[in-house]
C-alpha cells in the first residue's frame, strides 16, 4: 500500500481573503482580489462581477481590464460598471475574454475622474479540482535511505495559479487537520504555484501539477487555477465511504472528519461558488487493486454521483487517469476506470494513460515518480485535457457575490450588515450578522445551511464619516429678517445639507421667524453630524403713526374723515400689524372703504406689510353727535416686528412714534372735552438715565455722524465725519467702522485711512482711551438727485459693550448706530 504523504502543506495562512489594507483611498477594488482566476465558459468568455468600496461622491463608476502582456488577453476600453452609486459600495459586471489581466477602475464627478483604483493580476481561464492519492497530493519514495522521488519545482509560467497555505503551521496542524473546518482554510488568497507554496486544501508540494499547468496555460493561452485534495494513502473505496458517512478504520485517515472525502468537500463549497470550475480530476487507482472491478467501479461511480448531487452540479465533468501500477498494470483497476469513462451519459472523460510511466527511473520504487517521471505524467494530464474535451464539457460559472449592507451607526461608525440567513465569520472574529465599527477594512465569510461559502466584498470603512458640526452665516451678517424677500441661511458646509425645512442645498431663504437647524450630511453614507440650531427673529421696525382729518370744525351731526398714516422709516420691511383708534364719547363710526372696522367704539385695521420707506394711509368717516372739542387719539396695537422706540397697544399717551392724536371741534363750540379712552395707558414711570453705570471691564462706545453740508449739488463733494467716544472703564482697542453709502453718493478719498468696498466705507481705530473720543473723515461725491439717509455703525471692537451690540444692523436704536439726511439742491 502506498504510505501516507506528507500532511498537507501551505503558505502562512491568512484567517480570511483579505489582509488589512495599509492606507484608505478614495476608491478601492475589494473583488476580484489579485491572481483570482474564474472559469470562463465555451465562448471564451465570462461575466465578472468588480466590486469595492469609495469614500467621496461620485456620478459614476467605469471599469476595464488590460492584458498583462501582449497577446495574453484582449484589453476592454472603458465601461461604466455602475451610474450613480450609492452608500459607499459599487457593484458591477464586465464581461471579459480568456486570459491574464490587469484590471482598472475610476470614479467620475462631474464628468472628471477623481478616483482610481487597480489589482495588479486577474485571470479568466480553467479551474480544476484533484481527487487522488498520494500521486495526486505529492510524495516522496525512498530507495536504499534516499528520496528519489523529489517534488518538480512550481510553475514557470505567472499564470498557474492557486491558494497557497501552510499545512505545517499551527493553525493548520492543530485546526484543521482537528476540525476539517473551512474556516481553517485561507479563503480568496492566491498565488503562482510555487515550489513552497502549499496547494489548497491538501497537498503541499507542486509535484507534477506545475508542469502541467505551464504546459496548459501555453497551449490554451489562458491561466488556470488548481485546487488539490489528494491524500496520501488512500483509496477510491474509502473515498466512497467517507462520501456516503459510512464507518470505517485506518490507522491515519479520520473517518470521523469525513476524510478523504471531507478535502474535496471543503474545496467545493470554500473556492469554487467564487471561481467557477471546468472539471474534476480523478487520480486513483494504484491502492484500489486489491478490489474487485465492479466494486471499484461502483466507488467511482458512487463519488463522482455524490459530487455532483451534493454541489447541486449535476453535469460536473471528470477525467480520469488510467492508473493503477505497483510494479505492475492492475487489469481489475483498468476494468473499472474503464467503465467509467465509457459509460453514456456520465461526461466522465478519459485522462492520461499513467500506467505507461512504469520505468524504474520514472518510478524507483515502482510506485511513485521521480523528477522524469512527474515531467512525463505533468506533460500527459496537460495533453490529456484536449481542447475536444473542453469545447464539450459545459463548465460552472462563478457565482455572485453578495454584497453588505452599510448604514450610518453612532459617533463616527457605520453599522455593515450581511444578508440573512447565513452563517457569519468576520474578519473580526464577530459571528453577528452586523458589526458597527470605526476606520479599517472589513471582510466576512457567509456559509450557508449546506455549508457553502460566499465572501462579500470587503468594505473600506473611512476615518471620518460623520461631517463636523457645520456653522450658519446670514447675507446680512444678522440673524434678523429685514426685507420680505427674507433672510438667506448658509450652511458651512460644502457637501449635502439637511436643513429642518427638509431643503438639502448649502442656503435657505427663511421669511418668518423662527428656530431652524442644519446638519452637514455625509455625501456617500448619509451620516448626518450634530444638528446646529439658529433662531431668526425679525429685525426692527421703524413705523411713525399719523393723524388728521379732512376738517377741524364741523356741524353737530354733520361726518368727517380721519386719515390713519403709517410711514415705515426704517431700512427694512416691516411685516403685519394693526392700527386701532379709539372714538372719544358722542363721536360714531360711519363707514370705511379701506378695511377699517369699528366695534365697541373702537376702529380696528390690519396691515398685512409695508415695505421699506412706504407711506400708507386708511380712512373711515365718522358723524360728531354733539358740541364740543374732541382729541381723538390712535396707535399701532400690534406688530409682528419689534418697534423702534414704541411698545404697541401700551396707550396713547407715551410720546412714541406709534402714536397719533387730532383735535376738532364743532361750529357751535362748548366747554365739554371729548377725549379718546385710553385703557393701557399705565403711570408713566420716572425719567430715567439710560447710560449704563461704568464698568471697568468693558468699553462703552457711541457713535456720532457730522456731515459738511446736507445740501448739495449733483456733482459736488462733502466730507462725512464719523466720531467715537469711549464712556466705559476700559480702553477700546480695534475699533472697526462701517458707513453704508446710500445710492447716489460715491466714495472718494480719506485722510484717515478709511477705505470703500463697494458702498461701505471701513475704516479701523487703533485705540479709544477711557473717557475720550476719536474722529475719522471722509470725502464723498454726490452722483445722483434725491433724498438720501447715511447710516454707520461700530462693526466690531476688541472689548465688549454693555449698551450695544456691533456690527448688529443699523437702525437698531443703539448708540453704536448712527445716520443723518441729506438732499441734492435744486
Amino acid at each position: 500500500m502506498v504510505g501516507r504523504a506528507d500532511k498537507a502543506v501551505y503558505v502562512t495562512l491568512v484567517f480570511l481573503f483579505f489582509g488589512a489594507f495599509q492606507s484608505v483611498a478614495q476608491i478601492k477594488i475589494t473583488f476580484p482580489v489579485s491572481r483570482l482566476v474564474v472559469q470562463r465558459n465555451n465562448a471564451n468568455q465570462a461575466s465578472v462581477q468588480i466590486a469595492g468600496s469609495y469614500t467621496q461622491a461620485l456620478d459614476a463608476i467605469e471599469a476595464r481590464v488590460v492584458a498583462r502582456t501582449s497577446g495574453q488577453g484582449t484589453t476592454t476600453a472603458w465601461t461604466t460598471l455602475q451610474s450613480n452609486p450609492t452608500n459607499g459600495q459599487f457593484n458591477g459586471t464586465l464581461t471579459v475574454r480568456g486570459g491574464w489581466y490587469s484590471v482598472y477602475v475610476r470614479g467620475l464627478s462631474g464628468g472628471v475622474v477623481v478616483a482610481t483604483d487597480s489589482i495588479d493580476r486577474f485571470g479568466v481561464g480553467e479551474v480544476f479540482a484533484i481527487m487522488g492519492h498520494s500521486n495526486a497530493q505529492g510524495s516522496g519514495c525512498t530507495v536504499n535511505g534516499v528520496n528519489m522521488c523529489p517534488t518538480l519545482g512550481g510553475a514557470n509560467d505567472d499564470r498557474v495559479t492557486v491558494v497557497p497555505v501552510d499545512n505545517n503551521g499551527t493553525v493548520y496542524q492543530q485546526q484543521y487537520l482537528n476540525t476539517a473546518d473551512t474556516r481553517y482554510l485561507p479563503g480568496m488568497v492566491f498565488s503562482q504555484l510555487q515550489l513552497n507554496s502549499g496547494f489548497s486544501p491538501f497537498a503541499s508540494v507542486p509535484w507534477f501539477w506545475g508542469r502541467m499547468g505551464d504546459a496548459l496555460v501555453q497551449r490554451l493561452n489562458v491561466p488556470v487555477l488548481m485546487y488539490n485534495a489528494g491524500f496520501g494513502g488512500t483509496n477510491m473505496q474509502q473515498t466512497y465511504w467517507a462520501a456516503y458517512n459510512i464507518p470505517f478504520q485506518h490507522s491515519f485517515v479520520r473517518y470521523d472528519l469525513r476524510m478523504p472525502y471531507a478535502n474535496f468537500r471543503n474545496l467545493m463549497n470554500l473556492y469554487v461558488p467564487s471561481t467557477g470550475i471546468r472539471a474534476f480530476l480523478i487520480q486513483h487507482g494504484e491502492n484500489d487493486r486489491d478490489n474487485p472491478t465492479d466494486s471499484t467501479a461502483k466507488y467511482y461511480q458512487r463519488v463522482i454521483d455524490k459530487i455532483r448531487t451534493e454541489f447541486g452540479k449535476p453535469n460536473l465533468a471528470c477525467i480520469v487517469a488510467l492508473s493503477s501500477f505497483v510494479g505492475a498494470r492492475f487489469d481489475n483497476v483498468r476494468s473499472a476506470q474503464f467503465q467509467i469513462i465509457n459509460k453514456p451519459g456520465n461526461m466522465a472523460y478519459q485522462g492520461p494513460d499513467l500506467d505507461n510511466v512504469n520505468s524504474s527511473a520514472d518510478r524507483p520504487d515502482g510506485i511513485h515518480f521521480s523528477p522524469s517521471g512527474q515531467t512525463k505524467v505533468g506533460d500527459a494530464w496537460a495533453t490529456a485535457i484536449s481542447d475536444t474535451y473542453l469545447s464539450a464539457i459545459s463548465p460552472y460559472s462563478a457565482e455572485t457575490e453578495p454584497i453588505t449592507s452599510i448604514a450610518c451607526a453612532t459617533s463616527n461608525q457605520l453599522t455593515l450588515t450581511q444578508p440573512n440567513g447565513y452563517q457569519y465569520i468576520w474578519s473580526t472574529g464577530s459571528s453577528s450578522n452586523s458589526l458597527t465599527v470605526g476606520a479599517g477594512t472589513y471582510s466576512a465569510r457567509l456559509l450557508t445551511a449546506q455549508n457553502k461559502v460566499y465572501f462579500p466584498p470587503a468594505v473600506v470603512v473611512p476615518a471620518n464619516v460623520r461631517p463636523a458640526t457645520p456653522t450658519i452665516t446670514t447675507n446680512t451678517g444678522t440673524l434678523s429678517i429685514c426685507t420680505s424677500t427674507g433672510l438667506r441661511l448658509t450652511s458651512s458646509y460644502a457637501g449635502p445639507n439637511q436643513w429642518s425645512t427638509g431643503v438639502t442645498s448649502a442656503s435657505i431663504v427663511v421669511t418668518s421667524p423662527g428656530t431652524y437647524s442644519v446638519q452637514a450630511k455625509n455625501p456617500v453614507y448619509g451620516c448626518l453630524s450634530n444638528p446646529l440650531s439658529q433662531t431668526i427673529g425679525l429685525a426692527a421696525a421703524s413705523l411713525r403713526l399719523s393723524m388728521q382729518t379732512s376738517r377741524r370744525v364741523v356741524a353737530v351731526n354733520d361726518t368727517v374723515s380721519f386719515w390713519l398714516s403709517v410711514q415705515n422709516n426704517g431700512s427694512c420691511d416691516v411685516g403685519s400689524f394693526a392700527i386701532q383708534n379709539r372714538l372719544p364719547p358722542n363721536v360714531s363710526f360711519v363707514s370705511s372703504t379701506d378695511n377699517l372696522s369699528a366695534a365697541n367704539s373702537v376702529v380696528n385695521g390690519s396691515v398685512g406689510g409695508l415695505a421699506s420707506g412706504a407711506f400708507l394711509t386708511r380712512r373711515y368717516i365718522a358723524r360728531l353727535t354733539a358740541e364740543g372739542t374732541y382729541l381723538s387719539a390712535a396707535d399701532l396695537s400690534a406688530s409682528i416686528n419689534p418697534l423702534v422706540g414704541a411698545n404697541p397697544n401700551n396707550g396713547t399717551g407715551n410720546g412714541e412714534p406709534d402714536e397719533a392724536q387730532v383735535d376738532l371741534r364743532t361750529k357751535n363750540a362748548s366747554s365739554a372735552l371729548y377725549v379718546s379712552p385710553n385703557p393701557n395707558q399705565g403711570a408713566l414711570p420716572p425719567v430715567q438715565s439710560n447710560q449704563p453705570a461704568t464698568n471697568p471691564a468693558k468699553a462703552d462706545l457711541s457713535l456720532r455722524m457730522q456731515l459738511s453740508s446736507q445740501v448739495i449739488a449733483v456733482g459736488q463733494t462733502f466730507s462725512i465725519t464719523l466720531t467715537v467716544q469711549n464712556q466705559g472703564g476700559l480702553a477700546a482697542t480695534n475699533v472697526v467702522l462701517n458707513n453704508t453709502l446710500p445710492t447716489g453718493l460715491q466714495f472718494v478719498s480719506s485722510t484717515s485711512g478709511m477705505t470703500a468696498n463697494g458702498s461701505v466705507v471701513s475704516g479701523t481705530i487703533g485705540q479709544i482711551p477711557v473717557g475720550q473720543s476719536t474722529s475719522v473723515t471722509f470725502v464723498v461725491q454726490v452722483t445722483a438727485t434725491g433724498a438720501f439717509t447715511n447710516r454707520a455703525q461700530i462693526f466690531s471692537a476688541d472689548q465688549s459693550d454693555p449698551d450695544s451690540t456691533p456690527g448688529n444692523g443699523y437702525t437698531n436704536g443703539e448708540d453704536d448706530q448712527a445716520s443723518t439726511a441729506l438732499r441734492t439742491s435744486i
